[in-house]
């Protein structure tokens, strides 16, 4: 008899965990599992390195919308199966290190042939998995390509996915984008960006000339790429050339959730948890 009811106990036990994982699924809550793919290639001249935190397990929705981002970053040209993340990366490095080096054989009519065998067109891409709570996870991509110029080019991006759905975080869950709040919100962020690389606090004339813009200080276009949620808050990234000289690199600056939650649909708020 007691060993009856320790298998009833065991039997309900084990049936209310699967309840609670399955709407921990459905909540978008477990651990997203990935697994890093690299392609490397090096030669003739032209070098490629692709670097992904593929998703491998959890929700389905999210694992395929992750996939799909991926897949859209590197080109969205790929027509195979979006599970098979080995398959899509190599797809894209080899596409990507043949026009790299169709690039390289172009430019021979029109360099000096003594520089070009000296150099080597390269494309560097890295997808990350940064960031990720019970309801969110974001991804970071960065590039780095060199085409024979006086310097590379770089690109910085960022999405946080809900892991419910799979929706991506946006500017069009924010709201008050034009109020004098956000503006100072955007100049705020831009001095300390170049207060951390100058050491010290600008005023508003001095940041003025750091930036390649003629807008007021007080009204600066905030960054064309959307933002996304980090630890500390949300994350704001700028372009090189966008708003400021490549020297300045990506201007970037992070909003406290605290001072963010004004600016953010309810949609948004409950993204972190308000």
């Amino acid at each position: 008899m007691k060993k009856y009811l320790f298998l009833v106990t065991l039997l309900a036990l084990t049936c209310s965990c699967n309840v609670v994982a399955k709407q921990l699924s459905l909540l978008g809550g477990g651990k997203l599992q990935t697994d890093s793919i690299v392609f490397e290639k090096d030669q003739s001249h032209a070098t490629i390195r692709l670097y992904v935190d593929f998703p491998t397990s959890g929700n389905d929705i999210l694992v395929n919308a992750i996939a799909e981002y991926i897949s859209e970053t590197l080109g969205g040209t790929y027509e195979g199966d979006l599970k098979d993340g080995k398959k899509l990366v190599n797809n894209y490095g080899q596409k990507q290190w043949e026009s790299l080096r169709a690039e390289y054989v172009n430019m021979t009519d029109e360099m000096d042939s003594e520089f070009l065998s000296s150099i080597s067109f390269y494309t560097t891409y890295e997808i990350r998995k940064i960031y990720e709570t019970d309801l969110v996870v974001t991804y970071a991509s960065f590039s780095d390509t060199y085409l024979g110029g006086a310097h590379g080019m770089q690109y910085s991006y960022g999405v946080t996915f809900r892991k419910s759905d799979g929706r991506r975080f946006s500017y069009a869950m924010m709201r008050e984008l034009g109020t004098e709040g956000f503006y100072t919100l955007t100049k705020n962020g831009l001095k300390e960006y170049f207060d951390e690389a100058t050491g010290s606090a600008l005023s508003d004339e001095e940041l003025k000339g750091y930036l390649l813009t003629e807008d007021d200080v007080n009204y600066l276009t905030r960054p064309h790429a959307d933002p996304y949620m980090v630890e500390k808050g949300v994350q704001f990234i700028y372009q090189p050339y966008e708003i400021a000289p490549y020297a300045a690199g990506m201007p970037e600056y992070t909003v406290s959730y605290d001072k963010i939650l004004p600016y953010l649909s309810v949609s948004a708020r409950r993204m972190i948890g308000k």
